[in-house]
């Protein structure tokens, strides 16, 4: 069936508008399965949008803007893919496959735009010695959506045109050995989407639970979340193993977090530092460029802050701006107690402080970005955030709305969270306590916990959803039997030719192989096969 062109722009405003950016919390917008609920709204049927939203989510579990870099657009995939398979009646491993090149398509748009945003900071530059303030905003928001705007609504309207009625073509007329060998490649891409999440997730030590998770899952079918129950258990016992206290053990102290009133001593308030942590976390990827990485989004969220302390200098606060403006790329979540922390010195300069420069607060978000991007991402984008989407993910894909609503937006509004109390964190206890809580031995017990979840939960979801079944019969004219493969290897080892698949993947993404070059391989093998009638 092909789309209207009213439904076709209207899928392209809409991807327009999620990728505005509105921080970590507007990105939920951005969400396969966000928007498999509202297409499924849109079209009448929301259970079958929320599973084959979750459906393609499942391929882009790991995803994460590590270094401001999308390696796949999972929201281009799942604006083109899930209303044609709604309006087609196509099945979700069909739309899966029909995602993929458009996930990859995206990052070119994302990096061309991200091209032509390089003007906006240079401007700002220029707008920031003049103290115009209307100037560094516009550059940060009107500026970048202009951009935006033009490099994708009519590029996705063209391709939704042009997809929607090529797919009603190729429907009528291609072979059903090809169709259901597309088929099977959908059903085995989630399996990849999740081995790359192991691997992201890394610790090969913690593969086992993995393993486990894959088995216990198809040898007992046990419901999601009693599975997440004991993968839990799996994880607290592991750490408390691992990780045995010892006598005169040191933890990080945060009881002068909570102290009412701590830290707030000065000319910002307990307001200006929860205001400025709202503005960084949400303002920052605005003008996002290739150039400054998100500069313009930084200085233009710590405008206001800034032009308060600096009210009766103007001198100082040009330059204050315009440092801010630089080149400045890390996770701005955990990491925003960089900003904090630049906040503090910032105040100290205005104070007067001589021992502080403008060079000080550049050497500290400088030095202190590259370890926190690690940190922060480590943490919340390749173990955390996979492990909260393996545990709603299975009830998405058996249609519940309230999963497919609940999932990325609890994702996000909990790193914004975490983005204000690492804030004020910066903002009271300077750079040094920050060094102490990289350094914290709870961070490690968490990450390995949490690595523990992770693994156990992806091998119960690989155990679930990573689908490949071989359809060969042998007969046999002397004692007239037919051997049906797949139970003979089902008698082996239930899963079996599903695991060795995910064992295999596992294997080549640690080697370092490339996600593109995979699904090519896959899609010629599965041609092959199913043309000999093996899948």
């Amino acid at each position: 069936m092909q789309l209207s062109i009213g439904i076709c722009i209207l899928v392209a405003v809409y991807y327009w508008l999620c990728n505005l950016d509105l921080g970590n919390l507007g990105r939920a917008l951005m969400n396969p399965t966000f928007i498999g609920v509202l297409f499924g709204l849109i079209y009448g049927d929301v259970v079958t949008g929320t599973i084959l939203g979750a459906s393609i989510n499942i391929m882009y579990i790991s995803v994460a803007a590590v270094g401001a870099n999308m390696p796949a657009d999972d929201s281009l995939a799942a604006c083109v893919a899930i209303p044609i398979a709604l309006s087609s009646g196509l099945d979700p491993e069909t739309a899966v496959l029909l995602a993929v090149p458009f996930g990859i398509l995206g990052t070119f748009m994302d990096n061309l735009r991200r091209m032509v945003n390089g003007v906006w900071n240079r401007k700002a530059l220029v707008y920031a010695e003049k103290l115009n303030f209307k100037g560094i905003t516009f550059c940060n928001t009107l500026g970048p959506w202009a951009v935006q705007f033009i490099i994708r609504v009519p590029i996705v309207t063209a391709i939704m045109i042009g997809v929607s009625t090529g797919t009603a073509a190729i429907m009528d007329v291609i072979p059903t050995w090809i169709m259901n060998a597309l088929s099977v490649v959908g059903g085995v891409l989630p399996g990849f989407g999740l081995v790359l999440c192991a691997t992201f997730i890394g610790r090969k030590h913690l593969f086992p639970f993995f393993i486990a998770g894959f088995f216990v899952m198809k040898l007992s079918g046990m419901p999601m979340l009693v599975a997440t129950m004991f993968g839990l258990i799996l994880g607290i016992i592991y750490v408390q193993l691992a990780f045995p206290k010892t006598e005169g053990e040191e933890s990080f102290d945060f009881s002068e977090l909570f102290g009412k009133g701590q830290g707030y001593d000065g000319t910002v308030t307990k307001s200006d530092c929860h205001r400025t942590a709202w503005r960084v976390i949400l303002f920052h990827r605005f003008g996002n460029s290739l150039e400054a990485m998100y500069g313009t989004g930084v200085g233009h969220a710590m405008t206001p802050v800034l032009r308060k302390l600096y009210k009766n200098n103007d001198e100082e606060l040009s330059a204050a701006l315009q440092r801010h403006l630089l080149p400045y790329i890390s996770e701005m979540s955990l990491g925003n107690c960089i900003m904090g922390a630049a906040l503090a010195m910032e105040e100290q300069i205005a104070l007067g402080e001589e021992d502080i420069t403008g060079e000080d607060v550049i050497t500290l978000k400088s030095s202190l970005m590259g370890p926190f991007a690690g940190f922060g991402d480590s943490i919340l984008w390749t173990t955390l955030a996979p492990v909260i989407r393996t545990v709603f993910l299975p009830f998405a894909l058996g249609g519940s709305v309230v999963a497919g609503l609940l999932m990325e937006p609890l994702i996000r509004l909990g790193s914004c969270i975490a983005s204000v109390f690492s804030f004020d964190l910066g903002y009271k206890m300077g750079r040094r306590s920050i060094m102490a809580l990289l350094k914290g031995g709870w961070m490690k017990k968490l990450m390995t916990g949490g690595g523990v979840l992770g693994m156990f939960m992806l091998g119960c979801m690989g155990s679930s959803y990573c689908k490949l079944n071989v359809v060969l019969e042998i007969a046999t004219d002397a004692i007239d039997k037919t051997y049906v493969i797949q139970s003979m290897l089902d008698g082996i080892m239930p899963g079996l030719i599903p695991f060795l698949l995910l064992l295999g993947t596992y294997r080549y993404f640690s080697k370092g192989g490339k996600y593109l070059k995979l699904i090519i391989i896959t899609l010629v093998a599965a041609l092959a096969l199913s043309f000999f009638g093996i899948v």
